[in-house]
């Protein structure tokens, strides 16, 4: 079970390696494929790639930005698994087609959104331990699936998404 700041930040930061072992593993030729109406390679990572930079940019704004647009916790947290279990069944409640999808890429690109993809998560690791393991209960930050989540829950999410998609390649890609 992940409960600490330093927890979040050793599964965020493996969740990233082995998304882009996973990546460097595969044939340069896959890059681009899929399976019919689905995503192909290259847009799974882009969109774990903007789900990383999108929560690094919101961690590194003013606390007091964060007070003001989102407010403060006003229920229990959510533990790992409870976050799973909700993202699982807020996904089979939207189709598929008002999911944003990531951007094509050729495979002359892959090589350097490996390398900032690997770069993204030591920053937001970086990010995390800027954090005091009680602010990440205190404050709040938007998804767009799941709504407003307390920061210890959208990382929590975030190692899942993460997982989420690389099993999804793992299994059909």
């Amino acid at each position: 079970m992940i409960h600490t700041k330093e927890e979040i930040v050793q599964n965020v930061l493996k969740s990233f390696q082995e998304v882009t072992n996973w990546l460097e593993a595969q044939p340069d030729e896959k890059f681009e494929q899929g399976p019919m109406e689905k995503w192909d390679t290259s847009q799974h990572f882009d969109h774990l790639m903007n789900s990383a930079k999108q929560i690094t940019t919101a961690l590194q704004l003013p606390k007091m930005v964060l007070r003001t647009q989102f407010g403060k916790p006003n229920r229990a947290g959510r533990d790992y698994d409870s976050i799973v279990t909700l993202y699982r069944k807020e996904l089979k409640n939207i189709p598929p087609t008002l999911v944003p999808r990531g951007k094509k890429h050729p495979v002359s690109e892959k090589s350097n959104m490996l390398a900032t993809f690997h770069e993204q998560g030591k920053t937001l690791a970086k990010v995390i331990r800027e954090w005091t393991e009680a602010d990440l209960d205190d404050y709040l930050l938007r998804h767009p699936l799941l709504e407003k989540m307390r920061v210890r829950e959208l990382l929590l999410w975030m190692i899942y998404h993460n997982y989420h998609h690389l099993n999804n390649l793992k299994s059909n890609y």
